[in-house]
């Protein structure tokens, strides 16, 4: 049988000089807010959130606040868009400010390009071209326009391969290097390459 209890003005319960607990064994349902918790502690692996949900929310995540009561954070899953987002800042509604982004599903997130193009950084967001691949089936790297190679020291060799390297420009004339496991000199400039072949 159920019985209710009316209390005109707020109702203070202390246990134990407030180091107490209380305990009950069955269901807590409350219809209000709850508007301070200073720690948790929950032994179910998973928090339901939304539980009455019939298909109308749409909605439905935490809210973090960044600044006592004036800045928020939030993490929702969308359900339009069948993924968990996140937003730097959001009213204490979660309604978002910055918008809400979705959360990459480890190897699975949306990439940027096609097949085999490289990412990179793009304003903030993955980025790719057709200019700069990589084709895993034959090992194989391709970049289309300049490359600018760093003033550096010799690099360690690696076996069956050719490092390009910059430097101080020396007889050559380019101030383009190589190394390899059997030379390290510096490629020649065609008017050099003339003027060594006058000479010599």
């Amino acid at each position: 049988m159920a019985s209710y209890k009316n209390i005109s003005d707020n109702w203070y319960i202390t246990v134990d000089s407030g180091q107490g607990t209380i305990y009950i064994d069955g269901n807590l349902d409350i219809s209000g807010n709850v508007t301070y918790v200073s720690e948790i502690a929950v032994n179910d692996a998973f928090i339901i959130v939304a539980a009455n949900n019939t298909g109308t929310v749409n909605d439905m995540g935490l809210i973090a606040t960044k600044v006592a009561n004036t800045a928020y954070a939030g993490l929702r899953f969308d359900v339009s868009a069948n993924a968990w987002q996140i937003s730097s800042s959001v009213y204490a509604n979660g309604v978002p400010i910055a918008a809400y982004a979705n959360l990459s599903a480890g190897g699975a997130g949306t990439v940027a390009g096609s097949d085999t193009q490289i990412q990179f950084n793009q304003s903030g967001a993955f980025g790719a071209s057709a200019n700069l691949t990589f084709d895993y089936s034959t090992n194989k790297l391709t970049l289309l326009g300049h490359q600018i190679f760093g003033n550096r020291a010799t690099p360690a060799n690696v076996a069956n391969a050719v490092a390009l390297y910059s430097n101080v420009v020396g007889a050559g004339g380019t101030g383009l290097y190589f190394t390899s496991a059997s030379a390290n000199d510096e490629l020649v400039s065609k008017s050099k390459a003339i003027v060594f072949a006058i000479i010599f």
